[in-house]
């Protein structure tokens, strides 16, 4: 026992009562390790332990070279003079319904050094995130990423010894026991022929492959890998800023100079045992001028991991136990990175994984991946339910009792002193290429409300009411049942409906912070589809009809790239459903993120509220099943002709349910279902919502 990889002390001991106790430390940072070997019955069990000493405090002992990253750089602008020529092969069997699986090559540093891979590619349509997968050390075929690929991630694993990867396991074995025995060593002094050299530029070009070839959205990429892997992962994200997240798991070929100093070094243990090199024991190794050392420097992945910066997010782990990459250079790697960074060490493993860590790590991958401006705004809708509910009001700046278009104004804040929480804004129109919505308010209106709520704090949401393509209608004109099939592909307004949606992504894509970056919108078309006063309703379509409706449009936001669209899906208040029911129309848990329903009281108030509940129990249970949001995405009493509506009706049945907002429905001219400021309502109003703690306004939410 002692230090790790310097361990001094050993005893052979019987033990008589079966235990032993043991003890060390140690004066600076480091891993203080235990092996034991126990004999039993002529059989030898094998078992350590490590234990940390201030860790956080470890510190590299490499050296980064002045001219470090300008030869990495040079490097990569040499590589990219020859021109990827790329190979693609689709491996039928190992397609899956989600997935499309193809072994794929390129050319790497220079002509016909080629680099292969498995390129996994999710069969939707669309643009995605991607994951380049890098090897641990050996010689070896690969299979591909097919999981998170099913996930929706681009992935590609690549081999790194220029041949392909789908071969027979012997001919690996035989060139692993030939030819590229021992491969980590090869020209070790010699920095532009180092092995790991076309190894690296591999890595880049790999990258390359995946901007150029691939659906990759242009904004998450990430890259992960053991050991090998481990290292390559630092170099990559170190060196290529297209990386966004990356995930080494206990990283090779870290700190190589460190065993100079008589410290635990990463492997491949360069000068570990070197007897040529224990003669400078005691000179600094900033003064060591050995060819191999040098040259180690420019392939150690602690110099890859200082190039590491904010805009890439690390997820670092390795085990106590590991006598191939000591947890002392693994946790000195971490400490270096300036970025941000979570590191989950495993104290029990060795250099493998558990199934935990595994689950662990791909869990954090996906995350990362996959995370988007409407991600981010479903984990703050989770977060803010924990306090309650948000209140909501559509086109809350534009007009209310008694005025329109005042900037800062709205009925909500006259009646509560704060802005909604949530506003709703309405689009129908802007197919038509119309100045105003469907409700006379300007495009240019509702763009910098919209921009300015967000400004604000506030959550957003945008309905879209087009107009009927097949008759030239409104949205409510229901005179045809062909019409959602008019617009499918082969249909007759097929051509127009894409007109019709390139002019709805459009203004989309003009809403966007002072930063250039798209904001977070809930967007939820075609609500109220089990309702029958839409074009899209019930008995004006086909439940099949419906869902091609869904995932035309959805599929068409998704190839122009927009990944702030967190997707509600909203059916009209309904009083009986049942799963099966419900599920006929129901998009699907990988289309839709939040689910809830439009509630008016249109008739009894007993009814009401027998049919509320009933929705919200069973839409309650199917949240908590599928992992949705919970909304009441419109709701309301025309006119309120009870004043005390609110308070008495409808928060008492919202406050059974984990909801995250309640839209109210417009106030216009001598149309109403907000409050109505100075009036009995609007003080039932305050009462029941800004006087609750478990309703939230604008400044209860901002960040």
């Amino acid at each position: 026992m002692g230090p790790e990889m310097y361990q001094d002390i050993r005893k052979s001991v019987t033990l008589k009562d079966g235990s032993l106790k043991l003890q060390g430390t140690m004066a600076k940072p480091g891993f203080y390790r235990l092996d034991v070997t126990a004999h039993v019955n002529g059989k030898d069990y094998r078992g350590a332990c490590g234990a940390a000493f201030s860790p956080e405090k470890l510190q590299p002992s490499t050296v980064m070279p002045q001219d470090f990253e300008q030869f990495w750089q040079k490097s990569i602008a040499e590589a990219r003079k020859t021109d990827l020529n790329p190979t693609k092969r689709l491996l039928p069997e190992r397609c899956t319904k989600d997935v499309n699986v193809y072994e794929v090559s390129f050319n790497n540093e220079r002509w016909g050094s080629r680099t292969y891979g498995i390129l996994c590619v999710p069969v939707r349509e669309g643009k995605y995130p991607a994951l380049l997968r890098v090897p641990g050390a050996g010689v070896r075929p690969y299979g591909g990423d097919v999981y998170t690929a099913s996930q929706g991630v681009i992935t590609l694993e690549i081999g790194i010894h220029g041949i392909p990867v789908t071969m027979e396991q012997g001919v690996y074995d035989n060139l692993g026991n030939g030819a590229l025995q021992g491969y980590w060593e090869f020209n070790m002094d010699n920095r532009e022929k180092h092995y790991y050299h076309h190894v690296i530029m591999g890595c880049i070009r790999a990258m390359d492959y995946i901007e150029q070839y691939t659906p990759w959205d242009g904004q998450k990429a990430g890259v992960t890998g053991s050991s090998q892997g481990g290292f390559l992962t630092l170099v990559t994200a170190g060196l290529d800023k297209r990386i966004t997240c990356y995930a080494p798991v206990h990283a090779a070929l870290c700190d190589h100079t460190n065993s100079l100093k008589g410290a635990a070094c990463g492997w491949p243990h360069y000068f570990y045992e070197n007897a040529k090199i224990k003669k400078w024991k005691n000179v600094k190794i900033e003064e060591l001028d050995d060819t191999k050392i040098t040259t180690s420097r420019y392939y150690d992945g602690v110099n890859f991991a200082r190039l590491i910066d904010e805009g890439q997010k690390g997820w670092f782990s390795f085990g106590y136990n590991d006598d191939v990459v000591p947890p002392t250079s693994a946790w000195a790697t971490y400490n270096i990175v300036k970025g941000p960074k979570e590191i989950k060490p495993y104290q029990a493993t060795w250099h493998f994984w558990h199934q935990e860590q595994w689950d662990t790590w791909e869990a954090w991958l996906l995350k990362e991946l996959k995370q988007t401006t409407a991600t981010q705004l479903a984990d703050r809708l989770t977060s803010l339910q924990q306090k309650g509910y948000m209140a909501g009001h559509q086109d809350d700046p534009f007009y209310g009792i008694g005025w329109a278009y005042e900037d800062g104004k709205s009925d909500v804040k006259l009646t509560v002193g704060d802005y909604p929480a949530v506003m709703g804004f309405e689009l129908g129109g802007i197919e038509m290429g119309d100045e105003k919505n469907l409700d006379s308010v300007p495009f240019t209106r509702i763009h910098d409300e919209l921009l300015a709520h967000v400004k604000r704090g506030g959550v957003v949401t945008i309905s879209w009411h087009p107009r009927n393509p097949l008759t030239g209608g409104t949205a409510w004109d229901v005179t045809s049942n062909k019409v959602v099939k008019s617009i499918l592909p082969g249909g007759v307004k097929a051509d127009l409906f894409k007109v019709w949606m390139a002019r709805l992504a459009d203004f989309l894509e003009s809403l966007k912070d002072e930063t250039g970056q798209p904001v977070p919108i809930i967007f939820r078309p075609w609500h109220e589809n089990n309702g029958s006063w839409f074009w899209w309703g019930q008995k004006l379509c086909s439940d099949s009809e419906f869902m091609a409706l869904w995932n035309l449009l959805q599929d068409e936001m998704n190839a122009r790239g927009f990944s702030n669209l967190l997707w509600s899906y909203s059916p009209n208040l309904d009083g009986g459903w049942t799963l099966e029911r419900f599920m006929q129309r129901y998009p699907g848990n990988d289309r839709v993120t939040l689910i809830g329903e439009d509630a008016y009281q249109w008739g009894s108030e007993q009814d009401f509220i027998k049919a509320v509940n009933s929705d919200l129990t069973f839409l309650t249970q199917f949240a908590k099943n599928n992992g949705k949001l919970l909304a009441m995405t419109e709701c309301g009493f025309k006119n309120i002709p009870d004043a005390t509506w609110f308070s008495r009706v409808l928060k008492p049945q919202m406050d059974k349910y984990p909801i995250s907002y309640f839209l109210l429905w417009r106030n216009y001219e001598k149309e109403w279902f907000g409050p109505v400021p100075g009036t009995p309502c609007g003080d039932d109003y305050r009462k029941a919502f800004k006087e609750a703690k478990n309703v939230m306004f604008l400044n209860d939410i901002k960040h």
